[in-house]
């Protein structure tokens, strides 16, 4: 049979949602022998390993799956950081979310020459044959943007170097000579820009460069006056401090300390980090303000106000506010919490979302006492881990993993077999 994989990853699929498609094209009498979800991602697995070939009746289940949802027309980047960075323009300029689907399309248009114009501006003030005007900039600006939506899509492996390319932009016009206006806002981009560098290399274990692109983030925001740069550099770092939560609780600290009551949408994921903390140290009133506090400034928020709070939709945002009731085991509060993840999440869900949002949510079954809907959302958890390589993925599922190492479940057990064959060796480094 062709290869399953491929053709689940081009429809941008995980695991869980072939299986989920693989039971609504069956027949009613069909789908009345098929066996539990968990039980159809374990087949999907042996089938996408070559374990063993699908049998006549997932054969025919594939064979409908395929049919009904036929291949996007459009291929992925070709990996040239020239081509990320005209994609990543192209999503930054619409400012909205968009799902994998929609990330291929624009691909498309962009490596067709969609950016042309702006990039030859680009091309000529970098060449110094005229100085950057404000739809250069603008193009810039756009183009951080785009990164930051993207990468919920793409690995850090393969968006990186092109990243690093943007950032040489940015910084070759820097050196000549500017307007302080323009200056200030090409600093905003380096600063925007180097927070998400430092972000990609801490993934991919390189401390040295993840220390220096903190180094050039927070001297941006110096040279712009940008307390939002500074404050949000903080927050990413307090995920890079290797399990020291007393230091990460500091970091977050010092970023709301940073930015005052500026900036909403940056704040609320700030307190929401604070409350996350908090509540692994065992520090329940804290956890408690915190998380209250985030979702009062939340309200209130817009999250595309800045690139790097893009991320915190409603359903992000709902899985902050598990983690830390989940920790505090608080069993009512984890479980609303999950219903208002549930309105969230769809089949367009960013993969790199999947990561946290998925294995949180197993965590918190687990406590409630659903083993199989723990291992359900663990198994999600690990399929999109592996897709995207994802370090803080790979962290909370091992703390998953840990869980349920007493449990005499076999689909535990059989999870906690996997994993160990699946989980790359090593930790991140810190940086700090």
């Amino acid at each position: 049979m062709e290869d399953i994989r491929a053709k689940r990853l081009r429809r941008c699929w995980t695991q869980n949602e072939l299986a989920r498609q693989l039971e609504l094209a069956a027949d009613p009498r069909t789908r009345a022998t098929l066996p539990s979800r968990s039980s159809i991602i374990r087949e999907v697995r042996f089938h996408e390993a070559g374990a063993h070939q699908p049998g006549p009746v997932y054969a025919e289940l594939y064979r409908r799956v395929w049919a009904q949802n036929p291949e996007p027309e459009t291929e992925s980047p070709s990996g040239l950081p020239s081509d990320h960075m005209a994609l990543a323009w192209t999503v930054g300029r619409l400012n909205l979310r968009v799902d994998r689907r929609t990330i291929l399309q624009l691909a498309a248009a962009a490596t067709a020459g969609a950016a042309l114009d702006p990039a030859q501006r680009l091309m000529r003030a970098l060449a110094g044959d005229h100085r950057p005007d404000d739809a250069t900039i603008a193009h810039l600006e756009d183009r951080t943007r785009g990164f930051h939506r993207i990468e919920e899509h793409i690995p850090a492996k393969s968006l990186y170097p092109a990243l690093i390319s943007h950032l040489n932009e940015v910084s070759t016009l820097l050196e000549g000579g500017l307007p302080d206006d323009h200056r200030d806002r090409l600093a905003v981009v380096a600063g925007e820009s180097a927070i998400l560098a430092a972000w990609f290399a801490w993934e991919l274990g390189d401390e040295q460069m993840t220390a220096s692109h903190i180094r050039l983030a927070n001297a941006a925001a110096r040279h712009a006056k940008d307390h939002s740069v500074a404050a949000c550099m903080a927050g990413y770092r307090s995920y890079m401090t290797g399990g020291d939560g007393a230091r990460s609780t500091r970091l977050v600290q010092w970023g709301l300390d940073r930015i005052g009551a500026g900036d909403p949408a940056t704040r609320a994921w700030l307190l929401a980090r604070h409350a996350e903390e908090s509540a692994l140290l065992g520090e329940h009133r804290d956890a408690l303000r915190s998380i209250r506090e985030a979702g009062d400034v939340y309200a209130g928020a817009d999250i595309n106000a800045r690139p790097w709070t893009c991320f915190l939709d409603p359903g992000r945002f709902a899985s902050m506010t598990l983690t830390v009731y989940s920790r505090l085991r608080r069993h009512e509060d984890s479980v609303a919490a999950m219903d208002e993840i549930a309105l969230h999440l769809e089949p367009t869900t960013e993969i790199k979302k999947l990561c946290v949002v998925k294995a949180e949510m197993a965590l918190a079954h687990y406590r409630l006492g659903d083993v199989t809907e723990a291992v359900a959302c663990a198994r999600s958890a690990l399929d999109a881990t592996t897709a995207m390589g994802f370090p803080l993925g790979w962290e909370r599922l091992d703390n998953v993993a840990a869980e349920l190492k007493p449990s005499r479940s076999q689909i535990a057990t059989e999870f906690r077999t996997e994993y160990a064959a699946t989980r790359p060796s090593g930790k991140q480094p810190s940086p700090l």
